[in-house]
């Protein structure tokens, strides 16, 4: 490569997303994913679309500083250890959270094609935060409710029951 390629690269998008991977391990070598999971077992007493709602909302927080693949790599995780925990369903926790890692909206950094939008010079990040807002409440209330009308029977989630496989015995 010659340095009229290497300047065409662009760098600030590169550091991003090399830096959302980079915590996300640092989250799972250092045990603050299983420390996190241990801190959230005071949400055994929420009731499962509370409980799901929750962790939709946390999860599309999260998505909008990290990419898609290091969020799911950081969370879910800490969910299928809370989810043991607390004998729910790992796969109420899962699923909606996979899917809500998607929702990445409002930043530059959450997403390869946010970063191209940005690079271009042509939306400022407050337009896009605005807009991208928008976007996640209706994909949190959205990924909710498909969990709950569709997502129990696709995936044969008994919300009050929890599965003998999830033991790991």
């Amino acid at each position: 490569m010659n340095w009229e390629t290497a300047n065409k690269i662009p760098w600030g998008i590169v550091l991003l997303f090399g830096g959302g991977f980079a915590l996300a391990q640092g989250f799972v070598d250092s045990g603050l994913s299983e420390w996190f999971g241990e801190q959230l077992t005071g949400l055994a007493k929420l009731d499962p679309v509370t409980l799901t709602t929750a962790n939709v909302t946390l999860v599309s927080l999260l998505t909008q500083l990290t990419s898609n693949v290091a969020t799911t790599e950081m969370i879910l995780p800490i969910l299928a250890g809370l989810a043991v925990t607390i004998k729910v369903n790992p796969l109420l926790l899962m699923v909606p959270a996979t899917l809500t890692a998607s929702l990445a909206f409002m930043l530059p950094v959450a997403t390869p094609p946010n970063a191209i939008i940005f690079g271009t010079n042509r939306i400022q990040i407050k337009e896009m935060a605005k807009a991208g807002l928008l976007l996640n409440i209706a994909g949190i209330i959205l990924t909710t409710l498909f969990m709950f009308l569709w997502g129990t029977i696709i995936f044969k989630i008994d919300v009050g029951i929890f599965p003998e496989w999830a033991t790991g015995r």
